[in-house]
């Protein structure tokens, strides 16, 4: 997800209509979240987790997907995206067992 998704599903979720108001939540300048949209600066971690928090996603994640976006080397980079996808890897081999489960379990 691009960063300028992220904050767009973070207003959508949290019910925010501008990056005005988007900003004062996350306690920081307008500009400065105008920056951060056009990719002039990245969110520090604590903003990561509030916008994580309001878009109701998994904060690691959230960091991660920063991280790999905002890499400054190629080796930063690989590294990040290989936490990813192993994280995907992982949360779809959870689901599938979740469902197993599920359907393995006989009802009472």
């Amino acid at each position: 997800m691009e960063i300028s998704e992220l904050l767009d599903h973070a207003k959508l979720m949290a019910n925010i209509e501008s990056d005005y108001a988007l900003a004062k939540i996350l306690g920081i300048t307008a500009g400065n979240l105008s920056n951060i949209r056009k990719g002039k600066a990245h969110p520090s971690n604590e903003v990561a987790v509030k916008l994580a928090t309001l878009a109701k996603l998994e904060e690691i994640r959230v960091i991660a997907e920063i991280e790999y976006r905002t890499a400054n080397t190629e080796k930063k980079r690989k590294f990040w995206k290989s936490y990813l996808e192993s994280r995907g890897i992982a949360a779809t081999i959870g689901m599938i067992t979740l469902g197993i489960s599920i359907i393995a379990t006989p009802e009472s």
